[in-house]
């Protein structure tokens, strides 16, 4: 669903096909650091205490060393690593804002965070359609890149345009 996501956003960016399929790789790695967890903070229904959170916090660098280990993989590590900063330059693993992060890790984490937000977790039920776009417009310059925004939301209420035609 990620990359599903993130290849439409990149698309709608006006990125080849190329770089589209190079997206789609991006976004089946963004998570791999997540094997280096340990099962109990994963699936732990309840909040992350801070020590787990601070754990939770280092896979996108655990997921840069992975790829690290094979060469073909390296032009992967910047979407991997960076997937968690923040536009505003709050988020993690470096504090990168603005257009310092790269183009394909602001795209992955905008997917990423919708992707999340919509789905169930063991500490939440998934939240509605509506609200998760809220918090995404809400959010469009501080967390996300504002032109991807834009471009995300658009994206999102094209699908769901299409499947209300489809169920109608």
């Amino acid at each position: 669903r990620v990359s599903e996501l993130a290849v439409a956003l990149a698309r709608d960016y006006g990125w080849n096909e190329v770089r589209l399929k190079e997206m789609e790789i991006a976004c089946l790695f963004h998570d791999v650091g997540k094997l280096k967890i340990s099962d109990a903070i994963l699936h732990k229904k309840g909040r992350l205490d801070p020590d787990e959170w601070t754990e939770m916090k280092k896979h996108p660098e655990y997921g840069a060393e992975i790829l690290e280990k094979a060469p073909t993989l390296g032009k992967f590590i910047p979407a991997v690593r960076h997937h968690h900063e923040w536009y505003d330059g709050s988020g993690y693993p470096d504090g990168l804002s603005g257009d310092a992060i790269p183009l394909a890790a602001a795209m992955i984490s905008l997917a990423d965070a919708y992707d999340a937000m919509m789905s169930d977790r063991p500490y939440r039920s998934a939240m509605s359609t509506e609200h998760v776009l809220q918090i995404i417009r809400e959010n469009g310059g501080r967390q996300f890149h504002p032109d991807l925004t834009t471009i995300f939301l658009r994206i999102v209420e094209r699908q769901l345009e299409r499947d209300d035609t489809a169920s109608a």
